[in-house]
């Protein structure tokens, strides 16, 4: 099993990882509508500007969905937080808070990837959703490392 440190995250972390996170698996959406947006302000008149108005716009609301859709799981984060994995199943544990001590699991059949961005290492799931890990948070390189491999390991076993 490995363990790592108590870590937290505050929720503007979150919401920057979320947002870009969303950047680099949507850019294929986020690129096209603000440029169509631009050719209705341009050629077209009445309701359709509005609409391209609008979607010039709509990219800069991407962090502001971020934050609301991280607020959930901000809860864990923010007040701490430590991680404990196996070949099966990765574990966030909070920090007691109220007698209470929030907990999300999943195995490790339902990550895709993991990914290293400005110290932070990011589970990509399967279905849309993020679990990012504080690198500082691994005893040592070699812990982080066992870490990666084990995660990588699940998904070459699921891709047989």
């Amino acid at each position: 099993m490995i363990t790592t440190k108590v870590f937290s995250l505050s929720r503007t972390e979150l919401a920057r990882i979320a947002s870009e996170e969303y950047l680099r698996s949507y850019w294929w959406i986020v690129a096209p509508v603000p440029l169509a947006g631009l050719i209705a302000l341009i050629t077209a008149t009445g309701p359709m500007q509005v609409f391209g108005l609008l979607a010039i716009l709509w990219p800069f609301s991407i962090p502001a969905r971020s934050v609301l859709s991280t607020t959930k799981s901000s809860r864990l984060f923010t007040g701490g937080c430590h991680v404990e994995a196996t070949a099966d199943e990765v574990v966030f544990i909070g920090e007691y808070k109220d007698g209470k001590r929030l907990r999300y699991s999943f195995g490790t059949d339902k990550v895709k990837e993991a990914v290293r961005r400005r110290g932070i290492l990011i589970l990509r799931m399967r279905l849309p959703g993020i679990s990012p890990i504080r690198e500082d948070a691994f005893e040592s390189e070699s812990d982080r490392d066992a870490f990666v491999k084990l995660i990588q390991d699940a998904v070459d076993t699921r891709l047989g």
